[in-house]
C-alpha cells in the first residue's frame, strides 16, 4: 500500500477546513453536543495539547514532566476554584477525559467490592444506554430502577437496598425532559442503607445546574456528581467530578490515579477558560435555555411537529422529543432537516417513544444568542422542511443564524 502523498494530505486538510465551514453555519440542535467559545477554542490549538500535566500542587518537585510550568496553575487554581465555585464543592476533580471516564472512575472508587451491587437508572426510562454493562465489566452486579417525570421507582430501589449489599446509587439521565428528583431518592437511601453513596450523573443537566436553573444535586444530599462538560455546559469535551466529602473525593482521586494517564492538558486549561467565562455568563444563559426549549416546543406543536410529553409536561430541561412516525419517516426527516442545515439527533430508547424518534437540544443555539424570537422562526423552519420546502428552510436558516443575539461568552477577534 503506498504511502498518502503530500498533495493528498494537502487534500484532506481542505476537506476539514470545507466541512468546518458549513459546521459553522449549521444549526445544531443535538442535546449532547455544544460549541465552546473562541477563547476556549484558542486553548486547544496550543503546545499544551501535546503535553502532560500532574503536578496539581504546583510544587518545585512536582514537575516530573516540563511544559506546563508557566500555566499549571490555571487548571491547579484558576479552573479549580471557579468550577469549586459554582458547583458550592470544595472537591472538584478535572482529570477524567469524558463522561464515560468519569462513569469509570465513580464505578471503581465508590462502588464497593468485587461482587457488590450498583443501582443505576434502567435505560428504558431515560438511563444511559452503557451504564448496566460497565458496571458489570468492573465486576460489580448491575441492578436497575425505573424513573418516569424525574422521580425514581422508590418502591424497587427499597426493594435492592434491602436485599442487597448497594455501597453505590449511580443515577444516570441521558434522556429527560425533568429535573431529577434527587431528595427522594437520598431519603429512601439514608432509611434504607445509610452507608451507600449516592452519585449523580448530570452530564447532560450539568450547565442547567452550575448555572442554576436546576437544583444541585449536592444541596439534595448526593454525596458526589458530575459528568461530560459539553453538553449543557458549553466546555470542551472533557469530564468533572464534585464532592463536599473529602473521604469521597479520596476515593475517587485513587480511582483515577491509576484508570486515567494524560488528561488532556489543553482540554483542562480550556474547561478552566469554559468555567470562568460561566461565573459570568451562566445563571443567565441557563436561564434562557429552559426558556427556549419551552417555547421552541409549543411553536412546534402549533405548528403540527407535535413532541413527545412526559406527565402532561413538553421540557423543563434543554431536551425536546419529537415522534415523527415511522423509523423511516424520522429518519428521513432528519435528513431532510440536515439538507437545510439543522442537525438534530435520533435515538431508538426515548421512553414513551415506540421505534426511532428525534431527540433535540437547545444549549448549543442558546449560547450562541439564540432567543424566544429565534425558536419562533426555528419551528418555522421545521414546518417548511415537513412540507418538503428545502430550500426555503435552507435560506431561513440562513437568516436566523444572522439575527442571533449577543452570545453568552466573550467575543475576542484576536482569537479567531
Amino acid at each position: 500500500m503506498e504511502a498518502v502523498a503530500e498533495r493528498e494530505i494537502f487534500g484532506l486538510v481542505e476537506r476539514l477546513e470545507a466541512a468546518d465551514e458549513i459546521n459553522n453555519a449549521s444549526i445544531n440542535l443535538v442535546p449532547s453536543e455544544n460549541r465552546i467559545s473562541p477563547m476556549v477554542a484558542r486553548s486547544m490549538r496550543l503546545d499544551f495539547y501535546n503535553r502532560y500535566f500532574f503536578n496539581d500542587e504546583l510544587t518545585d518537585a512536582g514537575w516530573w514532566y516540563r511544559g506546563g510550568e508557566s500555566v499549571g496553575d490555571i487548571q491547579a487554581r484558576t479552573g479549580t476554584a471557579a468550577l469549586s465555585r459554582l458547583a458550592r464543592a470544595e472537591h472538584v476533580n478535572m482529570r477524567p477525559i469524558s463522561g464515560m471516564t468519569a462513569m469509570l472512575v465513580v464505578l471503581l472508587g465508590l462502588g464497593g467490592r468485587a461482587g457488590s451491587s450498583v443501582v443505576s437508572v434502567n435505560p428504558l426510562s431515560g438511563g444511559h444506554y452503557a451504564t448496566a454493562a460497565l458496571i458489570e465489566r468492573v465486576g460489580r452486579r448491575s441492578r436497575v430502577v425505573g424513573q418516569h417525570a424525574g422521580r425514581v421507582d422508590t418502591d424497587g430501589l427499597r426493594d435492592v437496598l434491602t436485599t442487597e449489599r448497594v455501597p453505590l446509587i449511580y443515577l444516570d439521565l441521558q434522556n429527560t425532559l425533568h429535573e431529577l428528583d434527587v431528595r427522594e431518592v437520598v431519603n429512601v437511601v439514608r432509611e434504607c442503607s445509610p452507608r451507600t453513596r449516592v452519585h449523580v450523573d448530570c452530564s447532560h443537566t450539568l450547565g442547567l445546574i452550575l448555572g442554576g436553573a436546576h437544583a444541585n444535586p449536592l444541596d439534595s444530599g448526593a454525596d458526589s456528581m458530575g459528568g461530560s462538560t459539553h453538553k449543557s455546559f458549553p466546555g470542551p469535551q472533557k469530564g468533572v467530578l464534585f464532592t463536599r466529602d473529602a473521604s469521597v473525593a479520596d476515593d475517587l482521586r485513587a480511582a483515577q490515579y491509576d484508570s486515567i494517564s494524560s488528561h488532556h492538558f489543553a482540554a483542562t486549561l480550556g474547561l478552566s477558560i469554559a468555567a470562568a467565562e460561566y461565573e459570568v455568563f451562566g445563571q443567565a444563559y441557563a436561564a434562557q435555555v429552559l426558556k427556549n426549549a419551552q417555547i421552541l416546543g409549543a411553536a412546534l406543536e402549533e405548528r403540527g411537529v407535535e413532541p413527545l410529553r412526559e406527565a402532561s409536561v413538553i421540557t423543563r430541561t434543554h431536551q425536546l422529543w419529537l415522534s415523527i412516525g415511522t423509523d423511516e419517516q424520522v429518519t428521513g426527516f432528519s435528513t431532510a432537516l440536515a439538507s437545510a442545515g439543522i442537525r438534530a439527533n435520533i435515538l431508538p430508547d426515548i421512553p414513551g417513544a415506540t421505534g426511532l424518534a428525534m431527540r433535540l437540544g437547545v444549549n448549543e443555539v442558546t449560547f450562541e444568542g439564540a432567543d424566544e424570537q429565534s425558536m419562533v422562526e426555528l419551528a418555522d423552519i421545521f414546518a417548511l422542511v415537513r412540507d418538503g420546502q428545502i430550500d426555503q428552510a435552507a435560506k431561513m436558516r440562513e437568516s436566523l443564524r444572522q439575527g442571533f443575539g449577543k452570545p453568552y461568552f466573550f467575543r475576542n477577534p484576536d482569537l479567531g
